[in-house]
Formats: structure tokens, sequence, C-alpha cells
């Protein structure tokens, strides 16, 4: 009688301490798409008894990277998380040749209905073709009846037209017929021959399929006591990412502009995110998290002019223009030890070769989609709106007619830090009519975002050396070189405009050249840049003019290209 009791708990522990199985099919709730890959994330309900599972999650991506995966189930301990596949089993075939028997009766049947339908049709043509030879071969028509019934040649000639046109209309739907009746009997032709390929070599039904792995995630979750829950899968794939775009409206008289943020989302991940839940985020995970390590810096002595002092001694490099129109300046570089590895950097100790890169809070931004979209896994672009928004903006009139005669439209936007921005292409949009295209790099902007809104032709904008005030003389050991040029804007709108007109003057390092300023007509002049600005208002059907002189003195036995 005690053993019994005991039995029951024996095998009640068993069943307690048992490891169980699932395998499910969720299909993923979220993507958090970075400038760069992806981050894909599921949701699934699970009621666990007490013990082990092994939660097998099917229909992942087959680029998941396995050493991102992270799960969480709350309730119990989550064990361990692996990546896995499997192949679909093959069909089992114990009556395969009724199978295919079947399968080709039944096309057989829908050939033999074809035949019958296109014969039909043919009837029908020849039908028609007997009855437009009798219409055209009648004695009425062909003139073998006197001529005074005109009354009956007419009634004649209008039947004629009208049944023709009737038959034409006729034969031309059943040609149409015809022509699909024949698509489905060629369809049915080749499916026919494949079953009785099949058929003939005994090999199995192939299914498309069969040879196309199940990838899997599989979770090993432990609870101590019956539990239902949620289990929240994530894990990174590098076949996705997005770019901002920007579409800028403007309209005259306006004092504000309306800018449209897109986001142009690929994904080539092998799984399609439908209805899914969008964050879009600036950041990258592909970029190491590790901070460099300052090793020792031994100083010792070697020989001189050897190649590695030519590198630390070499000249500043020309500052570079890259894609994302950020100019970098000159950088001196020279040689330090990080991580055992030598590399070239600039004074504060950043790396000298130029790399995109932008501030802290842009790098945190993230962009939470309100509506859901459906991405399919087909490396295309994907429009998704982020923001919508109207700005303050002043728009101002901005020539530099040294480089270009036209002037440009520009919106100033203040407090642009709160649109969290990043640099991207934009299309410009004025009274409704497309413009053409710019820039918004808010990265390498200060206290005012500048939006090129595009050229205005109806402003004039000539620049032209004075000439008598241009000349060139010899002062004793030195050249002198002074040069007059004028800039005139003429405004032939009806309206009052704000203008900026930007010029320069050379600048020089070099001890032997002296470059002095003359008259600017009050310019705001940088004398480290030797940029020169004019803020003018030009009332309707104006002309304004500036002038500005600079002269340069240099030895007479050295040569300046480009003064």
């Amino acid at each position: 009688m005690k053993i019994i009791p005991f039995m029951v708990l024996f095998n009640l522990s068993f069943v307690i301490n048992a490891q169980t199985t699932k395998t499910i099919k969720p299909r993923p709730v979220k993507a958090t798409v970075y400038l760069s890959g992806a981050e894909i994330s599921y949701l699934e309900t699970l009621n666990l008894p007490i013990g082990n599972h092994e939660i097998t999650i099917e229909g992942v991506s087959p680029y998941v990277d396995e050493n991102t995966i992270s799960a969480y189930f709350k309730g119990g301990i989550v064990i361990d998380t692996k990546k896995s596949l499997r192949y679909p089993e093959p069909p089992k075939n114990p009556t395969l040749e009724d199978k295919y028997s079947k399968y080709i009766n039944r096309i057989s049947d829908s050939l033999e209905e074809l035949a019958y339908l296109i014969k039909d049709c043919t009837n029908k043509q020849s039908g028609f073709q007997r009855e437009r030879t009798l219409l055209l071969n009648n004695r009425l028509i062909k003139g073998e009846f006197n001529r005074d019934s005109l009354a009956l040649l007419k009634s004649t000639l209008d039947l004629l037209r009208t049944r023709l046109t009737n038959i034409d209309e006729e034969e031309l739907l059943i040609e149409r017929k015809v022509s699909r009746f024949y698509k489905t009997q060629k369809n049915l032709n080749h499916r026919k021959t494949y079953y009785q390929l099949l058929q003939s070599e005994g090999s199995p039904m192939i299914n498309p399929d069969m040879y196309n792995p199940i990838y899997q995630i599989i979770v090993t979750i432990e609870t101590e006591q019956a539990v239902v829950g949620t289990l929240n899968l994530k894990y990174y794939v590098a076949q996705a990412g997005w770019m901002p775009t920007y579409d800028i409206q403007a309209l005259s008289g306006k004092d504000k502009i309306q800018l449209i943020y897109r986001a142009k989302v690929t994904q080539n991940t092998g799984l399609d995110w439908k209805d899914i839940n969008l964050t879009l985020s600036t950041s990258n995970p592909a970029i190491g998290n590790t901070k460099p390590i300052l090793s020792e810096w031994n100083l010792y002595f070697g020989y001189p002019n050897s190649y590695i002092d030519q590198l630390n001694s070499g000249k500043p490099k020309a500052a570079m223009n890259y894609n994302n129109n950020m100019n970098y300046k000159s950088l001196e570089k020279k040689s330090i030890h990080l991580d055992s590895i030598e590399v070239s950097t600039d004074d504060e100790g950043t790396p000298a070769i130029p790399v995109f890169t932008v501030n802290d809070n842009f790098l945190r931004t993230e962009y939470e989609i309100k509506t859901r979209y459906t991405i399919l896994s087909d490396n295309k672009a994907h429009n998704v709106i982020i923001n919508n928004a109207e700005i303050p903006v002043a728009l101002a009139y901005m020539a530099a007619p040294k480089l270009d005669k036209d002037a440009f439209l520009m919106g100033k936007v203040v407090n642009w830090e709160d649109l969290n921005l990043i640099p991207g292409a934009a299309k410009i949009y004025f009274d409704e009519s497309y413009i053409g295209t710019t820039s918004i790099d808010p990265v390498s902007t200060k206290d005012t975002l500048y939006i090129n809104l595009g050229r205005d032709k109806s402003i004039i904008v000539k620049r032209q050396n004075i000439k008598e005030k241009c000349k060139e003389q010899l002062v004793g050991d030195y050249k002198v070189v002074s040069k007059t040029i004028e800039i005139t804007v003429r405004n032939t709108k009806a309206i009052s405009l704000n203008f900026e007109i930007e010029d320069q003057i050379p600048i020089t390092t070099d001890p032997n050249i002296k470059i002095s300023m003359g008259e600017n007509d009050e310019a705001a002049y940088n004398a480290i840049t030797g940029k020169l600005t004019w803020k003018i208002n030009i009332k309707p059907k104006d002309t304004k003019k500036v002038r500005f002189t600079y002269e340069v003195k240099y030895p007479k036995d050295k040569f300046i290209p480009s003064l």
C-alpha cells in the first residue's frame, strides 16, 4: 500500500522536470531600421508549465546574426538562444501512381473540353466568312438590277454596312477567345507531360519549396511554476537600411515653409515585413563601441631623412570635398601608437582621414512612425513619412557673383535643432511648381540653418572689374597689384527685397606677400577668411551697386597664379 504513493510521486516529479518542445511561427511586429541594418522584434504569448521548454521560432530571416539574438520571457529564465535550420520532409508517397493518374485524367478532361470550345469557335468563324461572301456577292450590290430604285439600293447598302460591322466585331471576339484557349491548352499540355514523365520514372512529385530551408531560432526557457507570459525576441540583420529625403514647399509672401521629412527604407532580409511598426534610428550598431586605449609613446633616435621622418614632417594636405558636401580643413599629421597600431592623427588625436560623422544627439535620434507599413524584401526603396511640419522661415536673396551670376532665394531657419534633421537631399517646390534639388546639412550649421529654395532669374547680378582702377606697378623690389571690383544688383520685381551679397579678397600665410583692404562700401569684412558680406535692401525696379578695392604686394621676381 505504501508503494503506490511513492510511484505516483516519482512519476509526478518526472513529468514536472521533463523538457517540452513547441514550434511557433509568429510574424515580426516591429523593425528598428538603422542607417545600415535593422533590428527585428517578435512578441508571442506562451502558456508554459513547470520545467524546461525548447521554443522553436520558425520563419525568421536567413541572415540572422546569431551574436545579436536576445530573448526575454517574464515569469521564466531564458537559458539559451541559438540559430538553426531544417529542411521540409519529403511527402510520403504510398499511392503516388494513383495521384499522378488522377492529375493526368483531370488535365486530359480539360484538354478535351478545350478542343470542343476551339472547334465551336472555328465553326462560327466559317459561318461568318460564308455570310460575308453571300452579302458581297448580292446581285443588287453588283448592279445587276435597274438603277431607278434608289431607295432600295440605299436600304441595301445600310443593311450591308451594319451587318459587315457586326460580323467584324463578332469575329474579333472569337479570335480573342481562341487565343486564350490556345494558351491554356499549351500550359495544360506542358503540365500533362510533366506528370507523365514523373509517372514513367516513378520519382516523387516535386514540390518547389521542398529544398528551401526553414530558418529557426531556438529559445530554451526554464520556469519554476506554470506561467502565461510574453516572449520578446529580437535579432539584428545587416541587409536593411534607410536614407533621409526632404520635400520643401514654399509660397510667395509666406513666412513659413512646409517641410516633409521622408525616409527611403530598403530591406533584403528574405522576410517580408507586413503591417509592421517601424522605428527609424540614426545610429549604426555596426560601428564598434570599444574606447581606444593609448599605449606608451616612446621616443628614440633615428636616421635623418628616413621614410618615417618624411611622413611625420609632411606638409598639410589640401581640403577635400566629399559627396556629403562637408569641407574638411587641412590637417597636420603626426604619429601616435593606438593599440600597438601606428595611425595618422590631427593635433586633437582624432584620425586625420575625413570620415562622415554626426554629433551625439543626432546619433541617438529615433523616429517612431505612427502608421504601420508593409516593406517587402525586394531591395527597393519604400517611402515612409517621418514628419510633416510648418516651419517659420525668413526669406532672403543671396548671391556670390564671383562663382555664379544668379541670385538664390534662401530660407533661414532658427531653432532648427528641434527638428531632429540629418543630412539629406531635398526637392524644392515654390508656388506649387518644381524648382529643383538642394541639400540639407544641419551638421555643419551653427545658429541658423540655410535652405536653398532655388534660383531667381528676375534678379540681375553683374560683377566686373573697374579697368581704370585695376593696375600693376613696380615699387622698388616689389610688384603692387591693385584691383577694384563693382557688383551691380537690379531688382525687376514689384516688391522690395532683402539682399545679401558675398565676395572675397585673397588671404595668405606667406610673410613675403602683403594684402591690404581698401574701400568696401561698409561690407562686413572677415580678415581671417577674406570674406566680404553686404546686406542691402533693394526697392522695386531699383538698382544698387557696391565696390571694394584690395592691394597685393609681393617680390617682383615671384609669380602668383590666379591673381
